[in-house]
């Protein structure tokens, strides 16, 4: 049995210093840096917060503020298994969040590897079968190709944790954040959300019932600004991205930045953060009102863990403690 630190991807869309996109991403990145608990083998990126070219070049951006840029990174695919992006994003691309931002970002040719981001998961869990997990905060598509492009991916990963999906357990926030049935990752690619969920692989779901203002998990105005951006390595992009978040905000939910994945990686770290409910979960993938909606199956056999409740200032207090302490 491996006793080491948890093998694990991230798939990610980080929008690093681009105005209107979340600063979630850079920072569950940094979060995964940093924790002793965790063994970073790559970073992998997807569309969402910005173009996946776009976000390796950001991710790269952070891995090289934080002295390991010899963690590899792979752009994954550039619109969902159905071919077309959602107009949502299409629109967002034109404008401000199709292009870098304030903080300067590397070329793409020295930003990423020239393996694509499937093709990366797939060769991380063939060289160390039963012990990759895939921490998933994006649209899952790059994991459903890997998936679609070798079966055993499913039977050999330990397991995914991702952060997507809306139950309605909480009824002021536990819906959803684009559409009023469909959480952002899920809706964007539910095909592929669909092919994860079905796939037999041991999944967590960290949802938009915990990941809000009421659970606490927000990274507060006044902690930002008390970050030394003087500071160098983790601090120092740490603060930029935050600071970058204040000025354009892309939810309007609480003062601060809400830490949805940043979650996703502390639960990979720590599984025993919260509670936890063993459900069957399926996604709507045809609803004319409802695409993209994550529902409660009763009565069917379980496909993976949801987590319930945290205690969220907790959980932020060891986020940035984790990220600052270098």
């Amino acid at each position: 049995m491996n006793t080491g630190p948890r093998k694990i991807i991230l798939d990610t869309d980080p929008g690093v210093g681009i105005p209107g996109t979340d600063a979630d991403d850079p920072i569950a990145l940094l979060l995964a840096l940093s924790d002793p608990r965790l063994e970073l083998l790559g970073v992998t990126t997807t569309f969402g917060n910005c173009p996946p070219a776009l976000g390796a070049r950001g991710a790269a951006a952070v891995l090289d503020a934080a002295g390991r840029s010899d963690v590899p990174v792979s752009v994954g695919s550039a619109a969902p298994l159905s071919g077309r992006l959602p107009r949502e994003l299409e629109q967002a691309y034109a404008g401000e969040r199709g292009r870098e931002g304030r903080i300067p970002l590397p070329p793409l040719a020295e930003a990423a590897s020239g393996q694509r981001a499937a093709e990366f998961i797939i060769d991380a869990v063939r060289g160390h079968p039963g012990e990759v997990t895939v921490v998933a905060v994006g649209p899952q598509t790059n994991l459903a190709m890997a998936m679609l492009a070798e079966p055993a991916v499913a039977t050999e990963l330990a397991g995914v944790v991702f952060m997507g999906g809306a139950l309605g357990m909480n009824t002021e926030y536990g819906r959803g954040n684009i559409t009023p049935t469909a959480e952002c990752n899920i809706y964007f690619d539910p095909q592929a959300a669909d092919i994860v969920f079905r796939s037999g692989v041991d999944l967590t779901m960290v949802g938009l019932d915990v990941t809000n203002p009421a659970t606490g998990l927000v990274l507060e105005e006044q902690t930002i600004r008390a970050l030394d951006p003087a500071r160098a390595g983790r601090t120092r992009i740490f603060a930029e991205v935050c600071e970058t978040y204040l000025e354009a905000p892309m939810f309007d939910w609480a003062p601060g930045c809400v830490l949805y994945d940043p979650l996703a990686v502390a639960v990979t770290a720590d599984p025993g953060l919260g509670g936890f409910t063993d459900l069957a979960v399926a996604v709507e993938t045809q609803g004319e009102l409802t695409t993209g909606q994550t529902v409660i199956l009763p009565g069917a056999k379980p496909n993976m863990r949801v987590l319930t409740s945290i205690d969220g200032g907790a959980v932020v207090r060891e986020i940035v403690d984790a990220i600052c302490t270098e």
